[in-house]
């Protein structure tokens, strides 16, 4: 049974920060530890983010979900994980909180990066409003997951700019993802079954109907603040790497218990996915040493989709990751 989380999952401004007011970021940055130690998830408003923007790539979601079967198989995932993943994609079998053994109840759009030299998205054909309002949405919120890392750092008690260098060309996804209806609990059937993300954060667009529920330390599912034009931010595995764990990604899960479809639009942020990652020095001593191995989210990820993607174990998909 979960419950709004109005105290355990804060609502924060973070207008001030953006502004770049006097004193903002290391407040910024308090409060992102308060939540990094608790549930690992927040709540933005004031980000900045045209609802435009925001109402245009759903608009378009909406309507790639409605194409016939033969049309988005067409744009199946394979080498990479980009493109359309369909339902029975997707088994979690890596999460720390749950036995899952049956699939997403939902289907997925993966979108990398678009950019105008190097695209390797798999577009629809006839759909260049769909396109469009993508790409828009992409690196809009490219631009203000960047803008939000000195937060990060100054949680971390590291300089503002310390992961500068790292996200130089970022791993960044878009996943499209329509969840079907679930009006009766079926035993371990969810829309995306309880797991954590492998982004260092997590940005998602306020959706219209409910679905998304966080897992507390003490086992109790709990929904975040549901506020038109606001964004939830969680933190991922490639946080918890950098932070040497002082910073866990909390297992979240969603269920659609509406009785029509329900979109969702998550942006991940990532380093470049090549950059080898350690612990910060602020995050080990000689009675905290590192838990984690330099490696690449490229690696990371390759170990994860591998289990998770049944498409992954085949040999020649398996060393790959998107």
């Amino acid at each position: 049974m979960s419950a709004t989380a109005e105290n355990r999952i804060p609502v924060i401004d973070v207008g001030p920060f953006l502004a770049g007011a006097p004193g903002s970021a290391r407040a910024l940055a308090n409060q992102v530890t308060r939540t990094c130690l608790d549930t690992g998830f927040l709540v933005i408003s004031n980000h900045g983010v045209p609802a435009e923007i925001i109402d245009r790539a759903f608009a378009a979601a909406a309507d790639f979900f409605t194409l016939d079967e033969a049309t988005k198989l067409g744009l199946k995932i394979g080498a990479e994980n980009i493109g359309y993943l369909p339902y029975g994609g997707q088994t979690v079998r890596t999460s720390t909180v749950h036995k899952n053994t049956k699939p997403n109840y939902s289907e997925s759009f993966y979108i990398t990066t678009p950019d105008a030299d190097s695209d390797p998205n798999r577009w629809p054909a006839g759909k260049a409003e769909f396109k469009a309002a993508q790409i828009e949405y992409f690196q809009t919120m490219r631009a203000l997951a960047h803008r939000m890392l000195p937060a990060f750092a100054l949680a971390l008690d590291l300089p503002e700019d310390y992961f500068e260098a790292d996200f130089v060309g970022p791993a960044s996804t878009v996943r499209l993802i329509e969840y079907a209806p679930q009006l009766r609990d079926e035993d371990d059937l969810f829309g995306f079954a309880p797991h954590t993300d492998g982004s260092f954060i997590t940005f998602l667009p306020c959706s219209k109907l409910p679905g998304l529920e966080v897992r507390t330390a003490s086992g109790e599912w709990i929904r975040p603040p549901s506020i038109p034009g606001t964004f939830v931010v969680n933190t991922g595995e490639m946080l918890a790497h950098y932070s040497n764990d002082r910073f866990v990604p909390t297992p979240h899960r969603v269920i659609n218990r509406s009785p029509v479809a329900r979109h969702a639009m998550p942006f991940f942020y990532g380093p470049n996915r090549r950059k080898v990652v350690s612990c910060v020095p602020t995050c080990v001593s000689a009675d905290n040493p590192p838990r984690y191995q330099p490696m690449s989210s490229f690696e990371r990820n390759a170990i994860k989709d591998k289990l998770n993607f049944p498409h992954r174990q085949k040999a020649e998909f398996a060393s790959e990751s998107y």
